[in-house]
């Protein structure tokens, strides 16, 4: 688990409120693509849909500067690029079973249903439009001004106690998915050496988000995730299965089979009367239908 060449070594702190707030802080004020933080524990930490995320010590908490140089539209694929690389990191450590809930949660699967390992929450920070003059107009097109921060929690070992608490796995649910824990995934080496466990996923991270972006082709802001999505079917936990779709109010707002992710990220099922729905994912999680 040596650190990549050529990107900067992790900065892993005893505790911090947010990782995600750290490498934004770090972004803003120019931190190179690669660079990034973790904490053995936050007090602060948030998921998708502003969800809490629980962050007892026995999780990685890591927060990585992302600077892919595609235009500003096409960063929307990143939280699919970083979920294969921390599915790749699960794999190096040798955890084969986790796969990916829609849209970008490390999921294992289990004789009643999905246990949530890991949560991906991707922020942007963004060059100000107004502040690029005429000579800047290659460098915006570009990208080469926006970060992304790309925050994963993971669940390497079982707390002491009482585990993760329920805040931490909610994802949009009635009620919360039960934790994983890597150690327990066929990973045993996932709760030793913290620094080296990090750097392993922010490299995996880094090269899938690079992987992706040197195979964006034509218009990328029309099918962000063309040069991932056949990989990222293969990986997705609940593909052709019957779910309902849910709004962050919790209204359900569409029942079917879910058939596919399109090439912009949008989950699509075929419903029940006939038909196709699109997704966005802000606008609804993905139930198991019956729950």
């Amino acid at each position: 688990m040596a650190r990549r060449t050529g990107l900067p070594a992790v900065e892993v702190l005893d505790a911090c409120e947010s990782t995600n707030d750290e490498a934004l802080r770090r972004a803003h004020a120019g931190a190179s693509h690669g660079a990034a933080v973790a904490a053995v524990r936050q007090t602060l930490g948030r998921g998708r849909r502003g969800h809490v995320w629980v962050s007892p010590p026995g999780g990685l908490y890591l927060s990585v500067v992302l600077r892919p140089g595609v235009a500003r539209e096409c960063l929307r694929a990143i939280p699919v690029a970083a979920g294969l690389g921390a599915l790749d990191a699960c794999r190096a450590l040798g955890a084969t079973a986790p796969r990916l809930k829609w849209p970008n949660d490390l999921v294992v699967p289990g004789p009643s249903g999905a246990c949530k390992l890991g949560g991906i929450l991707v922020e942007l920070c963004l060059r100000p439009r107004a502040a690029v003059d005429a000579g800047d107009a290659a460098d915006e097109v570009a990208g080469v001004g926006d970060a992304a921060v790309c925050g994963i929690g993971v669940n390497l070992s079982r707390p002491q106690g009482d585990g993760i608490r329920p805040q931490a796995v909610r994802d949009g649910m009635p009620a919360p998915l039960p934790a994983a824990y890597l150690d327990e995934c066929g990973a045993p080496d996932a709760a030793g050496d913290y620094a080296a466990v990090a750097t392993l996923f922010r490299d995996a991270i880094v090269r899938r988000v690079d992987a992706w972006a040197a195979g964006l082709a034509g218009d990328c802001a029309t099918a962000p995730l063309a040069p991932v999505l056949e990989e990222y079917h293969s990986s997705l936990l609940g593909l052709g299965s019957a779910v309902a779709a849910v709004a962050p109010e919790g209204a359900v707002v569409g029942r079917g089979t879910f058939f596919s992710v399109d090439k912009t990220g949008r989950a699509v099922l075929a419903l029940q009367g006939g038909g196709t729905l699109s997704l966005a994912p802000e606008q609804a999680s993905l139930r198991p239908a019956g729950r």
